[in-house]
C-alpha cells in the first residue's frame, strides 16, 4: 500500500508534502496559541491541519520503510551512515507531529472550556491556558526543527555525492 505510485516510490512523492504541511501546521498552531480569538474561531481547522501533518508524516514513514526494504534488497542490507541517520531521524518525526497535534488539541479544549464559563463553573485554573499555549509553541518549534533535520539528512544521503562529483565538471 505504501510502496509505489505509477512506478515511483511513494516516499519520494509524499516527503515533499510533509516538508510543506508540517511547518504550515506549526505556524498555524503558534498563531492560535498566541491569539486567543483566533484559537476560538479557527482552532478546529488548525487541529485538523495538525492531524493532516501527522497523517502525512505517518505515510512518509511507512513509505520510507518500503523504499528502504527495496534498497536493502539491492545492497544486501548495507546502508551508508547518511541513510541510517535519515532512517533514525525519520522514525522520530511522527512523534513530533503527534505531539503538536495533541498539545494543540488540548489547548483548544481548555480554552473553549474556559470561554464557556458563563454556562458552567470554571473547573480549569486560569494558569493552565498559558502553560498549554507555551507547550504548543515549543511543540511547533521542535516539529519544524525535526522536519528540517529529517529532510536535510535524506537529501544529503541521496544527493551529496552526486553534487560533489558534478562540481568539478561545472567549473
Amino acid at each position: 500500500m505504501f510502496d509505489t505510485v505509477s512506478g515511483l516510490p511513494l516516499h519520494v512523492l509524499v516527503v515533499h508534502l510533509a516538508v510543506v504541511v508540517v511547518p504550515v501546521a506549526a505556524v498555524a498552531s503558534v498563531l492560535v496559541a498566541i491569539r486567543r480569538p483566533w484559537l476560538l474561531r479557527a482552532g478546529w481547522w488548525v487541529v485538523g491541519l495538525d492531524a493532516v501533518a501527522a497523517l502525512t508524516t505517518f505515510v512518509a514513514k511507512e513509505s520510507g520503510t518500503k523504499l528502504l526494504d527495496r534498497l536493502d534488497r539491492l545492497s544486501d542490507g548495507q546502508r551508508t551512515a547518511a541513510v541510517q541517520t535519515h532512517v533514525d531521524r525519520g522514525a522520530d518525526m511522527l512523534w513530533y507531529t503527534l505531539g503538536l497535534f495533541g498539545v494543540t488539541l488540548v489547548l483548544l479544549l481548555v480554552t473553549r472550556h474556559r470561554a464557556a464559563a458563563t454556562f458552567r463553573p470554571r473547573t480549569i485554573p486560569p494558569i493552565v491556558v498559558p502553560i498549554v499555549a507555551v507547550l504548543t509553541v515549543v511543540a511547533a518549534v521542535l516539529a519544524v526543527i525535526q522536519v528540517v533535520r529529517v529532510g536535510e539528512s535524506g537529501s544529503s544521503a541521496v544527493w551529496r555525492d552526486t553534487v560533489k562529483n558534478s562540481l568539478g565538471q561545472l567549473r
